[in-house]
């Protein structure tokens, strides 16, 4: 990998570390994002980044169940590649919307389990509804964000 993409790679995986990201997985998705457009092995991956390959086998996963990469496998290749687009980010929110319905369904446990306590139970409810709030808007906001991309690329 050349200085420049290894410094974007570096910078941008500090700020995904920062946002909430394993760091690994931050790496590993910023060297997706600037990689060739058939992405990369991980092999290929471990080489640029210069860890195990049993890291990056952590982190693809991640990125996997997350949706914020795909694996692939190119005709005549023995091992899968790992690649990322623009667009991802869609995925992941749509999947992020997924996990808070299922927190939320904890949290309506949590309120029936404090429901001696007021406090406890407040905090809860607040939570649950803020989770539903961005459940509720989530899907909204990404259908918005494809219908003006759209609008303004012609797809």
């Amino acid at each position: 990998m050349d200085p420049q993409r290894a410094a974007f790679v570096e910078g941008f995986a500090l700020q995904l570390a920062q946002a909430g990201m394993q760091r690994m997985a931050s790496r590993v998705f910023a060297a997706l994002l600037v990689a060739p457009s058939d992405g990369l092995t991980a092999r290929e991956i471990a080489d640029a980044l210069g860890v195990s390959a049993a890291s990056v086998s952590t982190a693809t996963t991640y990125l996997t169940r997350t949706g914020l990469i795909e694996r692939t496998r190119v005709p005549g290749e023995r091992v899968d590649r790992y690649a990322t687009d623009g667009t991802r980010w869609v995925e992941a929110t749509l999947v992020e919307t997924q996990n808070l319905a299922t927190m939320n369904e904890w949290l309506a446990r949590g309120v029936d389990a404090a429901a001696d306590d007021p406090g406890a139970v407040e905090r809860l409810r607040e939570t649950q509804d803020f989770f539903a709030y961005l459940i509720d808007e989530l899907p909204r906001l990404v259908e918005r964000w494809r219908h003006e991309r759209s609008a303004v690329s012609g797809r």
